[in-house]
Parts: structure tokens; C-alpha cells; sequence
């Protein structure tokens, strides 16, 4: 991600994917408090690619970073892997309607 402006542009982008990361974590909370799982999912899911792209990212500048973006990105899949799965399992419990 070089720019003519430098680490300034740099940082920026990365502030950028962060704060939309964050903004997509905050909406699949309040998907999960209205039990939508399954969008909550999808939302969980895009931010941890966003955490996958910071982590790929700062692999040049710092390891410690790299670490913890990866870190992050692991947590967010599963979280969004258990997301899917009690949107599953909350869709199967639902009672069907007889046939007449």
C-alpha cells in the first residue's frame, strides 16, 4: 500500500480497514441481540478478512502486530463459524406448520 504521502497514506488505510472492521462488529452485535445469527455471521466473516488484510499489512513493520491481527482473524472466523451454527440449529428448532 505505498503512496506518494508515505507511511501518513499508509497509516490511514490501515485506520480505514480498522475502523470498518469495528463498525461490522458493532452491527453483528446488534444482528446476534435481534437473533439474526446468520447475518451476524456474514458481518463477523468481514471483519475477520479485514483483520487478515491488517495482518498482511503490517507483516513488513511489525511482527508483534502481524501476530495479534492474526490472532484476531482466527477469533472472528470462529466466532462467526458458532454465529452460523445456532442460526442453523435456531432454524431447525423452529416448529413447522402442520399440513391440513
Amino acid at each position: 500500500m505505498s503512496h506518494p504521502l508515505g507511511s501518513l497514506a499508509d497509516n490511514l488505510t490501515a485506520y480505514a480497514i480498522y475502523a470498518t472492521a469495528q463498525a461490522e462488529m458493532r452491527h453483528a452485535y446488534s444482528l446476534i441481540d435481534a437473533g439474526d445469527f446468520a447475518a451476524a455471521a456474514a458481518e463477523i466473516a468481514s471483519a475477520a478478512r479485514a483483520a487478515d488484510v491488517l495482518a498482511n499489512f503490517s507483516a513488513s513493520a511489525a511482527v508483534a502486530r502481524t501476530a495479534h491481527w492474526r490472532r484476531v482473524a482466527t477469533a472472528r472466523r470462529q466466532f462467526a463459524v458458532r454465529a452460523r451454527a445456532h442460526a442453523d440449529s435456531a432454524h431447525n428448532d423452529r416448529p413447522r406448520l402442520a399440513a391440513a
